[in-house]
């Protein structure tokens, strides 16, 4: 099995743009919130046996942070774009103690955002239906999507365009010599 991703253009109303943007902004939050939980465990616990804190761990916290009062608006967009967000911001780490990139960074509102949307898409009758968005987001399917989607990442670029990059596995064909 193969991945291959395509790219779309998306056009939201109003107020899935507004739904979008909360998406956007919770995304942040969660990353650079956990992001600064991290660093602030290992400053404390640099001299013990568990010096720092992993997915699970983060995961777990994300749980008990969306219940307590001051943070229920975290229950506005989908859990599991927060968890894949969580997801991502352990393989910066992993990528940084491999010594392939830099320490990961604080996101910060600009010009490009984006979150990761794991299960549940489908693309039916010119429509994208994801998590929160019952009645589908209008999309430009320009070509046969051919394979079975895996996630979906939701950008929006600087130009206030929208874009969805649908990740898909399908079994490449055999050519002849």
């Amino acid at each position: 099995m193969s991945h291959r991703s395509y790219n779309f253009r998306i056009y939201p109303n109003a107020t899935q743009q507004e739904l979008l943007g909360r998406h956007f902004g919770h995304n942040r939050f969660v990353w650079n919130y956990f992001l600064n939980a991290r660093s602030e465990f290992y400053k404390l616990n640099k001299e013990s046996d568990k010096k720092g804190l992993n997915y699970c761990d983060t995961a777990k916290l994300l749980t008990e942070l969306k219940s307590k009062d001051e943070f229920t608006w975290l229950n506005e967009v989908n859990s599991q774009s927060m968890q894949q967000t969580l997801r991502q911001l352990d393989n910066a780490y992993g990528k940084f103690f491999k010594k392939l990139t830099k320490f990961p960074r604080f996101k910060k509102k600009g010009n490009k955002n984006t979150f990761t949307v794991p299960q549940h898409i489908a693309v039916r009758d010119g429509k994208l239906y994801i998590p929160k968005f019952k009645t589908g987001i209008e999309i430009n399917v320009h070509r046969e999507i051919d394979g079975d989607i895996c996630f979906a990442t939701i950008n929006r670029t600087a130009c206030g365009n929208y874009y969805c990059a649908l990740t898909v596995e399908f079994t490449p064909k055999e050519l002849p010599k």
